[in-house]
């Protein structure tokens, strides 16, 4: 639960696989040039490998990107509910932006294209395109400085992704992207604080002391005000 900057990047499907890598390695020098707390390095992936046993609460930028690839082919097996560890053709990286925040993962992968909902169009053309969502709402845990510098560093880097030729959609739940404002940005994620404040609050109370509660919001220096503040009138 919390607010997510969501994107996806894509190239035309006629690009051939080296010109891919070059654009996507651009990019990655690009994001060495911000203000990231860590930038992985460039990952190479191909559709004869297998992720492998990585858990994604421990694992390197690198193998993050990987379990993103892999999630790109959305890979299920309908009798057990479990993914194929299979990978499919895909280049990039991940980005930690800071501290409370989620990383990030941007690059290509040679993939069937999506509808609507975020579905593979099974037997059509593959494309080369990428999608994900990086939740920087906690980043505000630190404080609302730091917020504006993990969620305002990964824009910048998506501005870069245009700039340079990619094909980029942003969704951006603080809505951010469209405002460009850190008055509008500080303004969703205080109001999602409070929502989640007084749902773990009420989680915690009702599982009792015995009953141990995690999660990022407890770590709010502002946590108990978060809690018991009401909705802000229209």
């Amino acid at each position: 639960m919390g607010l997510h900057l969501c994107y996806e990047l894509a190239l035309p499907r006629e690009t051939t696989a080296t010109a891919v890598a070059e654009r996507v390695r651009l990019l990655h020098e690009a994001a060495t040039r911000l203000p990231f707390a860590k930038v992985s390095s460039l990952v190479r992936v191909a559709d004869t490998e297998a992720l492998g046993d990585v858990n994604i609460f421990d694992c390197s930028l690198e193998d993050f990107f990987r379990l993103g690839a892999r999630g790109r082919l959305d890979a299920i097996n309908e009798h057990t509910g479990k993914r194929a560890d299979r990978l499919p053709d895909a280049v990039g990286f991940a980005v930690h932006p800071g501290l409370y925040c989620e990383g990030a993962t941007l690059g290509l992968a040679w993939v069937p294209p999506e509808d609507e909902e975020g579905d593979p169009l099974r037997g059509e053309p593959y494309v080369w395109h990428w999608h994900a969502c990086c939740k920087t709402q906690y980043a505000s845990v630190v404080s609302d400085e730091h917020l504006i510098h993990c969620h305002t560093t990964l824009v910048a880097l998506l501005e870069e992704a245009i700039r340079l030729g990619f094909d980029v959609t942003v969704r951006d739940e603080t809505h951010y992207w469209e405002t460009r404002d850190t008055n509008v940005l500080l303004a969703e994620v205080r109001e999602m604080n409070r929502i989640v404040a007084r749902v773990a609050g009420a989680m915690h109370d009702a599982a009792g002391e015995g009953v141990r509660t995690e999660g990022a919001i407890f770590d709010h220096p502002e946590f108990e005000v978060l809690e018991s503040e009401r909705p802000k009138q229209p």
